[in-house]
């Protein structure tokens, strides 16, 4: 009777750990929904370290094919497209985040393919659906992330892993059956060749146990891929997810015989130690069922290597495209580009502003060639460029404009604008400089059907006035020429008058008012006629003298075009 109630009572247990395990990963998952919910409408708040930046860039350059149309680095970290990148961000797994960085990094050149309207319309239905939004989100969110590596990085490490053979699991299989059999015939020799046998099988798995086990983390991570896109294909999406979903299924189905052995290979580094994982734990070591199909998974990984990436990116394709549409959201106000071929056409933004700056001032143009752009420091000159350019990177990789109205070409884009020394090769500013202007240059001269869109700030500011605005003339006319628009901001007025045939003035200003410089942030025509930089020596507390004498001599070098000790 006292077991009987003891028995009821374990069963009691039992079933209430499971019971209440399954209600709080129900409630789990139910405030993990409502969490991405009120996300919607509002920018995520994460930082990323330099560790986590790298891992998510790996897949990019792994399918990395060198094009000229891609954002190079320099223009990357000119532009601050990492933080860009953690302002859209909100995909739910390492295939999306790591498909969604790939996708800033490589503009398209045209739409041949229709790939622009397709995927236009997928991030509207799912900015319109929420229900089927927020269903394959949690389907994402379930596949989840890689861990420290990039499935790139793990698929490599298979392959340095490389082919391995079940034939000394097999032997040992046979050794195992010898010694069973002959201790039946013979005991007293089958005894100690049964424990021979034993011992060496067990040392031989635990051996070979170890180096499998670091890539077990590698198939759990595809196994997921395949329950996400089975969750995804479930939902129903609709029309414009119709060719999305079809093409999700093909990628999958040829994984079937991967799935089928995966089930004991997942548990080889787990173990609850319980009495029959522990009973089932020696026979593996003793027949090596678990390697061999852990050897026979590995196999079909070294086959459909490039069908598992295919597969990430299906998967990561969706899970980006839910993100650009979280990111639409919490813009103030957002428009999709009239992009279109070949080299002619102006270049318009109509209220375009920088994705990153709160409260950000919006400024308009509409250029048919280059623009030079004068004012005072702090005055707005780089932000503009700054914006100019990532709305343009955003026009050709996410459909997605932080402007009212966006009409361009497809361009290549290239800048030089944040340099800095180059300690590690020993490198002066200067030299960097004129390297990174040179590359643009390189750009310039090669043939290609997309027009060049460039953007540089302060010119050359890395030697002497003579030599910079002589050199910076020449550079910029030959970045005047028809397919390119160079968009160059300086503090040189004298190139406003020497390029005045070959590009248009613009200027931003500001107001001195109550002891403080004021910015208005507001493009303008022409070119600047104000200047800053002595009137903050003076609210900084410069002395009158200071002041007045550096005030005379900028008066007098600006009327007589000559610089006088004074």
């Amino acid at each position: 009777m006292e077991l009987l109630v003891l028995l009821i009572i374990l069963i009691a247990v039992f079933l209430y750990v499971m019971v209440r395990g399954a209600l709080d990963e129900k409630s789990r998952k139910k405030k993990y929904r409502r969490q991405l919910k009120e996300l919607y409408g509002s920018f995520p708040d994460r930082t990323y370290s330099a560790e986590e930046l790298d891992k998510i860039s790996r897949y990019y350059w792994h399918k990395r094919e060198a094009s000229i149309h891609d954002i190079d680095e320099i223009t990357w970290n000119d532009l601050g497209m990492d933080s860009i990148f953690a302002r859209m961000n909100f995909t739910q797994s390492s295939s999306g985040e790591e498909y969604l960085y790939a996708m800033l990094r490589q503009p398209v050149t045209d739409d041949r393919d229709g790939a622009k309207a397709q995927m236009s319309a997928q991030i509207e239905y799912m900015m319109e659906h929420e229900k089927e939004r927020l269903d394959t989100m949690m389907s994402l969110k379930e596949l989840g992330y890689t861990g420290k590596y990039s499935l790139s990085d793990y698929l490599d490490y298979l392959d340095e892993l490389g082919v391995r053979s079940n034939k000394v699991h097999y032997g040992c299989i046979l050794l195992l059956l010898v010694s069973a059999a002959v201790l039946f015939v013979r005991t007293s020799l089958g005894v100690p060749m049964l424990i021979g046998t034993a011992c060496f099988n067990i040392v031989t798995y635990m051996k070979e146990k170890g180096i499998a086990a670091p890539y077990v983390t590698t198939f759990a991570y595809i196994i997921r891929l395949l329950h996400c896109a089975d969750e995804i294909a479930g939902h129903s999406l609709g029309p414009e997810m119709e060719n999305y979903v079809a093409g999700l299924k093909a990628k999958r189905s040829g994984f079937k015989d991967f799935e089928k052995h995966s089930g004991m290979v997942l548990k080889m580094n787990a173990s609850t130690g319980n009495i029959d994982e522990l009973l089932f734990d020696y026979i593996k070591m003793l027949t090596h069922i678990d390697l061999i199909r852990f050897n026979t998974m590995l196999h079909i990984v070294h086959q459909n290597k490039a069908a598992i990436i295919g597969l990430a990116g299906e998967i990561g394709y969706i899970d980006a495209v839910i993100s650009i549409g979280y990111f639409r959201a919490a813009l103030p106000y957002y428009c999709t580009p009239l992009l279109q071929t070949g080299s002619d056409g102006r270049f318009v933004i109509s209220e375009g502003f920088h994705p990153c700056i709160e409260n950000p001032v919006a400024n308009s143009f509409a250029q048919s060639r280059g623009m030079i752009i004068t004012g005072s420091n702090a005055s707005g000159k780089s932000t503009f460029l700054k914006m100019t350019a990532i709305n343009a990177i955003l026009s050709q990789t996410v459909y997605t404009c932080a402007a009212k109205m966006y009409k361009g070409n497809y361009y290549r884009i290239y800048s030089s604008m944040s340099l800095r020394d180059n300690l590690d090769s020993g490198e002066s500013y200067y030299i960097v400089e004129i390297k990174a202007l040179k590359r643009i240059i390189d750009a310039a001269d090669t043939k290609d059907a997309a027009p060049l869109l460039c953007f540089v700030d302060e010119v050359l500011r890395g030697t002497n006035t003579v030599e910079r605005i002589a050199a910076s003339t020449q550079i910029l006319k030959r970045l005047s020429q028809k397919g390119i628009y160079c968009f160059a901001a300086t503090h040189d007025i004298e190139l406003t008058h020497l390029l005045e045939q070959d590009y248009e003035n613009c200027h931003f200003e500001e107001e001195v008012r109550d002891g403080d410089v004021l910015f208005s942030y507001r493009l303008l025509e022409g070119r600047a006629h104000t200047r800053n930089a002595i009137k903050l020596l003076e609210i900084i507390g410069f002395s009158k003298e200071i002041i007045r004498k550096a005030d005379d001599m900028a008066g007098a070098f600006l009327r007589t075009g000559e610089w006088k000790a004074i």
